[in-house]
């Protein structure tokens, strides 16, 4: 009898303690992320999420593994209202948030390396960015269309600099864009401006004119994209190659472009329904590329000596 009792004990002892191991090992393996391996050995990235809350905290650790990248489109278009970053996440991606309108707050933490274009774009309920001491890049479209945005601040000044509503590189080389909330007017830009972001000024529609530094290269992708109070742009002969959609839906009428541009993007001077603004003047020297191309594209011209 004693012998039945202690097997008795010892089975549901085992019992006990295996269901005890079974739910936490469940527990240990259950995510309301989706996930897959990262690069580095012993890390994941964050591809999606599946949980039901709306505040989200992106976990440190997924089944031992470090959390050290959140994936382009991850939370895209989702209806989540907070997030706090792991602290072992390094790169946030393209569109990794994107269109989240109800997205109120980032909480960032101070490990952040990379954010990349369009992470925050539409975020129209943001109010507030503290961007922490290490963050290294931060793409020119990362907070457009956060029309809610109050505040944007950084930790450090090593890397970039806020100037005028404007996010520089700190050496004042590279500007990233003009945050939403800027009232920028007559812009003119530094001397020492080398290289401006794509989406620099989309939808910047306080910017009235823009002069360019006698650095630049290229003029950006989208850089002009919905800048309603633009009218006018004077590329410099510094400037070699101007890329896509700079034009679309903004104000500006006349493009004087210097004989000095050999690459034109076939889709530069397009409006807003993605056809090319023929009603657009181009001011150009004859035989240059930009005579060539307004002439290929039907465009006005208007000839410069």
């Amino acid at each position: 009898m004693k012998n039945a009792v202690k097997v008795l004990c010892f089975t549901i002892a085992f019992i006990i303690l295996g269901t005890g191991f079974l739910v936490g090992y469940i527990k240990w393996n259950q995510s309301d992320f989706f996930y897959t391996d990262g690069t580095d050995s012993g890390t994941v990235i964050i591809t999606g999420y599946s949980g039901e809350s709306m505040d989200i905290e992106i976990p440190d650790s997924i089944k031992g593994k470090k959390v050290t990248k959140i994936d382009g489109c991850a939370f895209e278009e989702s209806e989540i209202t907070s997030v706090k970053i792991g602290k072992n996440v390094t790169y946030i991606g393209k569109s990794a948030f994107r269109n989240c309108t109800s997205l109120e707050s980032v909480d960032f933490n101070d490990k952040l390396l990379t954010l990349d274009d369009s992470s925050f774009e539409g975020c129209t309920a943001l109010k507030e960015v503290v961007l922490p001491k290490k963050v290294e890049k931060i793409g020119g479209s990362a907070f457009n269309g956060c029309e809610s945005l109050e505040k944007f601040e950084l930790e450090s000044q090593d890397n970039f600099i806020v100037k005028d509503g404007v996010l520089y590189s700190a050496d004042m080389k590279t500007l990233y864009m003009a945050l939403p909330y800027a009232d920028i007017g007559d812009f003119v830009c530094p001397d020492s401006l080398e290289t401006i972001s794509d989406y620099a000024f989309y939808k910047c529609k306080s910017l009235t004119s823009f002069k360019f530094s006698d650095k630049i290269k290229i003029v950006p992708y989208a850089a002009f994209y919905g800048c309603t109070g633009l009218t006018e742009l004077d590329i410099p002969d510094s400037v070699t190659e101007i890329k896509a959609v700079i034009t679309a839906d903004s104000g500006i009428k006349k493009v004087t472009v210097p004989a000095s541009v050999k690459i034109i993007n076939e889709s530069a001077f397009i409006n807003g329904e993605g056809e090319t603004d023929t009603e657009l003047v181009i001011r150009t020297t004859k035989n240059s590329k930009a005579d060539r191309y307004a002439q290929q594209k039907e465009m006005k011209i208007e000839y410069i000596k």
